[in-house]
């Protein structure tokens, strides 16, 4: 065991998302909404309801009831809801097309092209096992 003093635990503040504001609604047209309604996820629910729109149509034996109010409004609520290396599903996904269509063969952050096939002109010795003298 040590004497020694443990240093107090200092809470340092930081102040970087005052910046990052949520986009609200409160109003329509001038009438008053009964929920705010955070523009991220008035985003999330119209996709939704486009995406079980069109798979309405194709599966014609779903219910209206379900194609438009239900199943956007579940599906909006679970994508809201998560969070993939704390970011929105919709922005991890574009960071992870991008990331696939990146070059990866980089030097300088410049694109490397491999044109030249090489081959060894004489055996490659390696070892397989560690000797110990």
């Amino acid at each position: 065991m040590s004497d020694k003093q443990e240093s107090p635990r200092v809470t340092v503040s930081n102040y970087t998302k005052i910046w990052n504001l949520d986009w609200v609604i409160y109003a329509l047209e001038g009438r008053k909404l009964p929920v705010p309604a955070n523009l991220r996820v008035v985003g999330i629910f119209i996709s939704c309801l486009i995406f079980w729109a069109i798979v309405g149509k194709i599966l014609f034996f779903i219910p209206a009831a379900y194609t438009y109010a239900f199943l956007p409004g579940v599906s909006t609520w679970l994508i809201a809801k998560q969070k993939l290396d704390g970011k929105a599903p919709h922005k991890w996904l574009w960071g992870m097309i991008l990331f696939w269509m990146r070059p990866k063969h980089l030097h300088r952050y410049r694109k490397v092209e491999h044109n030249k096939h090489y081959r060894y002109g004489s055996k490659v010795v390696y070892r397989t096992k560690r000797e110990r003298a």
